[in-house]
């Protein structure tokens, strides 16, 4: 089916090698790392994602000098002798695979990635990132020095393990770039002030590098296209980097991309494809050889990249930590079997405490051994909900070769999710729920709609299945009694479309979730031209909505007008002739409200009646939300489990 992508699935010559195609995996550190090494773990991942077809993986960042390394050991230290042999069996691998390897060394500088660090943070200048706590060390000439040091050394041990190439981190406001950056770098000796000398230290890093490279050893750089923060650097100071880059020469390819730490791992609020119009730039205006990523999760998206002359590399990241087999699926046709990303950065952010995938229960986790693998004695195994977890447990089930059979209560699969789904740009969590459905009628599983299993039925089940999976999943916790009487209505009644009345005002109450739906909410009831004020009894706001999806769902509401007021309750008097306040958590003074709709969120609770109505016994597997109501990664990674375990 290479036919169907002709431009991504032909070959490409980077600097002395062959790439088999366009398609890159791009830098995604799995903090399988322990001291500053590669485990097992990390190297089995890489495998995985070379086994999966693509042409191209750049490794996750490797810190280049001690004062670059986190406390806990988590990211790789390249300038350790320790990691050559890891390196070097990471490379066998993914050689064998057909794919090629390059690694990426950076220094964060002033950034500390969330991690605690035995060293100061430095930088060219002391200016304070608000990412963190402390103001910079300001590097001398001697530190510098040393530091660019690091970055041979660190090449010399990737050379010697036998990669393919190396790249540059010079984007994401990591020290490279801080001292490219006008905005961090205010000093006003020969690596401070003029643009020649705000390159001076990259371009002491690529000669150091290129003097330990042998002939034909890749060398990129990877370049923020546009920084996204107020007085930071955009396109066209990329592109003049760029074209200094390549009039100096020693410099393979250039890899672009958008943001600084914090904002460039792009969520589903934002578009698809978001860097290419600033890669076809630096494209156009230096002539080498430009990779492109950033929410790019489809290979028809790089198919038309590639086509049009955007770029000559195509990258991925978190689709290929969904489906690391989405280039061979994509190449023989498969579209259909690919299981997309969400773009929720809910698992493969937290790093809790190595990177994991809500769609994919297998990274971080690794294959069960049974996995894939057929059963000698099929079973027939009835799965009781059709939410993810029960499609999940499905799907495995009968990828063995099991019978399997799954009744949903609704006429149509997917549970919460698809509540979820409705909310405002959240449309793409609806995508798993799709694959999910479509691998469970390739796979030949008896789907039953508008089927209700009653206790009664769960015990004629029993006697007819070998193996019964409970996934029936959660549902909405009662209003209070005094709210109900005002008229309050749920969250889920908002993004379903079922509150009619005209815009007016409009409170919107989370106790104590923090996550997105009261936030969705609040951003629903807005776009219809509500005047919301969203209050919380905690003391941030959307704590536990993942950082990097945060600060866009925060920016949106602020400039839809919503107020919001942390550490404060909505307190609804039983005397329904009182007025509603807003009390702070910490202080006295109430405020009365009298919104025309107010929107009381509460948590889910598990619908867990079959599941206390089945006496303990190996042959029924409880999984999912009717356990406990939690996130969609606990519901795929118990169903997998549950399907593996039949």
């Amino acid at each position: 089916m290479d036919d169907a992508f002709p431009h991504v699935f032909s070959p490409f010559r980077l600097a002395g090698f062959d790439l088999r195609n366009r398609l890159v995996a791009l830098p995604a550190g799995t903090s399988l790392v322990e001291r500053g090494v590669p485990t097992h773990g990390d190297i089995e991942h890489f495998e995985r994602l070379a086994a999966g077809g693509v042409g191209l993986i750049i490794g996750g960042a490797t810190v280049v000098h001690s004062t670059s390394a986190l406390r806990s050991g988590k990211l790789v230290e390249g300038y350790l002798d320790a990691v050559v042999p890891a390196m070097k069996e990471k490379a066998d691998v993914v050689h064998r695979h057909g794919a090629r390897l390059v690694g990426q060394l950076v220094h964060l500088g002033r950034e500390f990635i969330g991690g605690e660090s035995d060293q100061p943070p430095m930088a060219p200048s002391p200016v304070k990132t608000v990412r963190d706590a402390y103001p910079p060390h300001e590097l001398t000439v001697g530190e510098i020095d040393e530091i660019v040091e690091g970055w041979r050394v660190s090449t010399e041990n990737l050379v010697k393990a036998g990669l393919d190439g190396v790249e540059i981190h010079a984007a994401h406001g990591y020290l490279v770039a801080q001292f490219l950056s006008p905005l961090t770098n205010q000093r006003t000796d020969d690596f401070g002030g003029s643009f020649e000398n705000r390159m001076r230290f990259l371009q002491l890093v690529i000669e150091a590098m290129r003097s330990v490279t042998p002939d034909g050893f890749a060398l990129g750089v990877r370049l923020s296209g546009e920084e996204e923060i107020p007085g930071g650097m955009g396109i066209d100071d990329c592109v003049r980097v760029s074209e200094a880059l390549a009039a100096a020469g020693g410099v393979d390819y250039l890899s672009i991309t958008h943001g600084t730490r914090g904002t460039y791992v792009k969520d589903s609020t934002g578009p698809d494809a978001v860097a290419v119009p600033s890669a076809s730039r630096v494209r156009a205006a230096t002539g080498l050889p430009v990779l492109v990523g950033q929410r790019i999760r489809d290979v028809g998206t790089a198919e038309h990249v590639v086509k049009a002359g955007h770029a000559d590399l195509v990258g991925m990241a978190r689709a290929l930590l969904a489906d690391p087999d989405l280039p061979v699926k994509s190449r023989e046709g498969r579209l259909d079997e690919i299981r997309g990303c969400i773009g929720v950065n809910q698992d493969c952010r937290a790093f809790d405490p190595h990177l994991h995938c809500a769609v994919n229960a297998e990274i971080g986790r690794g294959r069960l051994p049974t996995v894939g693998v057929r059963v000698a004695s099929p079973k027939d195994v009835y799965v009781i909900g059709g939410g993810p977890a029960g499609l999940e447990a499905a799907r495995v089930a009968a990828e063995r070769g099991h019978r399997v059979s799954l009744f949903e209560a609704e006429t149509s699969l997917g549970g919460a999710v698809r509540v979820a789904a409705a909310s405002p740009h959240r449309a793409t969590l609806i995508d798993v729920v799709d694959y999910l459905a479509r691998e469970t009628r390739r796979l030949k599983v008896d789907v039953n709609l508008g089927a209700p299993i009653s206790t009664d039925d769960l015990a004629e089940i029993r006697g007819l299945a070998d193996h019964v999976i409970v996934a029936t999943g959660s549902r909405l916790s009662p209003l209070p009694p005094a709210p109900l009487a005002r008229g309050a209505v749920a969250v889920d009644q908002v993004l379903s479309g079922g509150v009619a009345h005209e815009p007016g005002t409009a409170v919107v109450y989370d106790e104590s979730d923090g996550f997105w739906p009261a936030y969705s909410a609040a951003e629903a009831l807005a776009a219809r031209g509500w005047q919301v004020t969203f209050v919380t009894a905690l003391t941030g706001l959307a704590p536990r909505v993942p950082a990097e999806s945060a600060g866009p769902l925060l920016r949106r509401l602020g400039d839809a007008g919503v107020v919001l007021e942390v550490a404060h309750r909505v307190v609804v008097p039983d005397d329904p002739a009182a007025p509603l306040v807003v009390r702070p958590v910490f202080g006295r003074t109430d405020r009365e409200v009298d919104p025309d709709l107010l929107v009381w969120h509460q948590p889910r609770i598990g619908d867990d009646a079959l599941l206390r109505a089945t006496p303990a016994d190996a042959t029924v597997t409880a999984i999912g939300d009717c356990v406990t109501p939690r996130r969609i990664s606990h519901a795929i990674a118990e169903g997998y489990r549950a399907g593996a375990g039949v």
